[in-house]
C-alpha cells in the first residue's frame, strides 16, 4: 500500500520519462528540416535565396537549442529515465551538435565572403541529408527495443554514410589545392569542408550514442 502511495507521488511531481523521446525525435526532426535547408543552399547562387535560407536555418537552431536545455534540466527533475542519464546527455548533445555544425557553415560562408560552394559541398550537402533521415528514422524507434537489430543495422548504414562523406571531402580538397591559388579562397573552402565534416560526423556520434543504448538493452 506504502509503495502504491509512493509510486502516484512520485508520477505527480516529476517529468513522465516518456517525453525524452518526444523531445530526441523533436531534435532528430530539426536536423532533417536543417539538412534539407542547407542541401538547397548550397546549389543557390542568389544573394536574397543564401540570406532567406539562412534565416531558417538559424531559426532551425534555436529551436532545436530549446529541445536541448530542457532534456538537460529534465534530467535534474526526473526521478526515472529510459535509460542512463550519461547516454541521455550524450544523445542530446550529438543531435543538437549536428545542427549548430549547420548554422555554422553559412556563418563560416559569409565572414569569408558569399562565393558558390564547391561541387562537392553541394554533393556534401545531400549526404548530410541523407544521414541526418536516417539519425530521425533511428532516433524514432528508440522508444520500442524489440527491433533492436534494425536499430542497429541503422546505426550501421549512418557510419557508412559517414565513410562516403569522408571519401567525397577528400576529392574535393585535392581538387582544390590542385586548382586554387588564392589564400582566401582556399581558408574559406578548408573550413566549410571541416564543418560538413563535423555535421556528418555528429550523425555517427548519435549513431554510436544509440548503438551503445541498445547493446546494453538486449
Amino acid at each position: 500500500m506504502a509503495g502504491g502511495v509512493f509510486s502516484r507521488l512520485m508520477s505527480a511531481i516529476t517529468p513522465r520519462s516518456d517525453n525524452y523521446f518526444t523531445l530526441f525525435n523533436n531534435l532528430a526532426d530539426c536536423a532533417v528540416r536543417g539538412s534539407k535547408v542547407l542541401a538547397m543552399m548550397t546549389a543557390v547562387s542568389e544573394e536574397d535565396k543564401f540570406e532567406q535560407h539562412f534565416a531558417e536555418i538559424r531559426k532551425i537552431e534555436s529551436e532545436a537549442d530549446e529541445y536541448t536545455k530542457e532534456i538537460l534540466l529534465s534530467l535534474h527533475k526526473t526521478y526515472i529515465t529510459p535509460f542512463d542519464r550519461r547516454e541521455i546527455r550524450e544523445l542530446a548533445m550529438a543531435l543538437d551538435d549536428i545542427i549548430d555544425y549547420m548554422e555554422d557553415i553559412p556563418q563560416s560562408a559569409k565572414i569569408y565572403g558569399r562565393s558558390s560552394f564547391t561541387p562537392e559541398m553541394v554533393a556534401l550537402g545531400q549526404i548530410l541529408l541523407r544521414a541526418s533521415e536516417k539519425v530521425r528514422d533511428t532516433v524514432n524507434m528508440l522508444s520500442d527495443m524489440k527491433d533492436a537489430g534494425r536499430i542497429l543495422s541503422n546505426c550501421e548504414e549512418i557510419s557508412a554514410i559517414e565513410g562516403e562523406a569522408d571519401h567525397v571531402m577528400r576529392a574535393g580538397m585535392q581538387r582544390l589545392f590542385r586548382e586554387e591559388s588564392d589564400a582566401r579562397t582556399l581558408i574559406r573552402s578548408r573550413e566549410l569542408y571541416d564543418l560538413f565534416e563535423d555535421a556528418v560526423d555528429s550523425c555517427e556520434d548519435v549513431a554510436d550514442v544509440i548503438h551503445g543504448v541498445v547493446l546494453e538493452r538486449i
